[in-house]
């Protein structure tokens, strides 16, 4: 089915773009701006001047329900996809397609228009930071991004066509990658519109395929979700690039060497020196770490105070990036003391051998120590006190050697399936645009 939902900054081309690709193809075209504005019998300044943003976002979102299924361009207003209700709305049977523009093109696209400002910004920084908050969920929905900055819009409609009409995957590669790696339905996957993947090594426990390929039907997006194994974060991105992903979760041990292998990581990517989020839009690739938010949101409760992390890797740099940022004065403990030394000055904190005499009202154990049944527990018993919340990274198996003896000490404990729903949640909606809820994805796994 020909049903093109176009997304994008203002200016970035989407109503010319949509007028044309709508001629071409000999379809509808829905203007949602357009369609507010006939509803109201207003123009769009006026609306916001007279009724203010809410109630236009408000039309907005019922604009977008009302609209009728089958083939159709749509041309959406720029903060259109930041609302996950209108996500759902125009994800379901779409091609959905980014158009982009440097700053100065948009700049001078918009001038004069007489477009509502929406912040107290000038119009070039407003344009800028409407690009920092925007485009992440932009990429996330995706399946084609075209530059439109020295393009003509009849040129853009027709490069859109084009280009969503081409198999986008080299057969040959793509077949022999998914062979490599066991993969024995290629014919399958060649032809699906969104593929995503978890990299690591092991990769097996994981339970992102579950997850992913359980929800991807209940939103109507035609993707599927692989274990993608590496022997390497550069294999890793070859086997990525090779299969025409779209995300690939990153597991251990490859979020620290995967900052290297993208183009653009984000702040918080920056900022914990770790990758487990890659997105591909654009011929370029965009690394971000929700591993932090899900360490994060599960103890929320526990601002400031005490914490301990045990470790001094990737996961280990996002549980203190979270534990700051809830105010705690964090401690590293490692069993190779030099590495946690590193951690602890990079992030400004203490470090210190791991013994019981360290206080803490939190430990958080960011190792993989516990992923096997005989591993034991990688935090000595003498710290394993009532009032102590512990929180286990490791999420297979759900109980771990360290949360049954913490449990059994009378401690409160968190097990990692907390953390992967919470990072899952933020992932899905890097990937996909659409936030699933807490509530669904523990049902999934449950």
């Amino acid at each position: 089915m020909e049903r093109y939902v176009l997304i994008g900054l203002r200016g970035s081309g989407k109503t010319a773009c949509g007028k044309r690709m709508a001629e071409k193809l000999r379809i509808p075209l829905y203007d949602t701006d357009a369609l507010i504005e006939a509803r109201a019998k207003q123009s769009i300044p006026e609306i916001f001047s007279d009724l203010g943003e809410g109630v236009f976002r408000h039309m907005e979102r019922e604009v977008i329900a009302s609209l009728p299924d089958g083939a159709a361009v749509i041309a959406t207003g720029g903060g259109a996809v930041m609302d996950p209700q209108n996500i759902q709305r125009l994800r379901r049977k779409a091609h959905i397609i980014l158009l982009t523009a440097d700053e100065e093109t948009l700049h001078s696209r918009i001038q004069g228009s007489g477009r509502p400002a929406l912040t107290t910004l000038s119009d070039l920084d407003e344009i800028r930071h409407l690009a920092g908050v925007r485009m992440p969920v932009y990429r996330g929905l995706a399946d084609l991004c075209i530059d439109t900055g020295s393009l003509r819009a009849d040129e853009a409609a027709a490069r859109i066509i084009r280009l969503n009409g081409m198999r986008r995957r080299n057969p040959e590669l793509f077949t022999e990658t998914l062979a490599e790696l066991n993969c024995d339905t290629p014919d399958d996957l060649i032809n699906c519109p969104l593929i995503c993947g978890i990299t690591g090594n092991p990769v097996s426990h994981s339970r992102s395929p579950h997850l992913y390929n359980t929800l991807f039907p209940e939103y109507a997006i035609p993707g599927r979700y692989l274990f993608l194994p590496a022997k390497s974060a550069e294999d890793a991105i070859r086997i990525m690039l090779a299969v025409g992903a779209k995300g690939l979760s990153v597991t251990i041990p490859f979020k620290e060497m995967m900052i290297s292998c993208i183009d653009e990581p984000d702040g918080d990517a920056r900022a914990i020196g770790a990758v487990n989020t890659v997105i591909s839009c654009d011929e370029r690739l965009y690394g971000h770490n929700t591993d932090w938010i899900g360490i994060r949101e599960p103890i929320r409760d526990l601002r400031g105070g005490d914490a301990l992390v045990v470790g001094a890797g990737g996961a280990a740099a996002a549980a203190v990036y979270a534990l700051q940022s809830l105010e705690m004065d964090v401690c590293i403990a490692n069993r190779t003391e030099k590495r946690g030394e590193v951690l602890a000055e990079r992030f400004g904190c203490r470090s210190s051998p791991l013994s019981s005499s360290i206080n803490a009202d939190l430990i958080v154990n960011a190792t993989p120590v516990g992923m096997k049944e005989d591993d034991g527990s990688p935090v000595p018993s003498g710290l394993l006190k009532p009032d102590t919340t512990i929180f286990d990274l490791v999420y297979t198996p759900p109980m771990t050697p360290l949360l049954r003896e913490a449990e059994a000490a009378g401690c409160r404990i968190i097990q990692g399936t907390e953390m992967f729903i919470h990072q899952a949640r933020a992932q899905f909606r890097l990937f996909t645009g659409i936030d699933p809820g807490i509530d669904r994805i523990r049902e999934v796994l449950s």
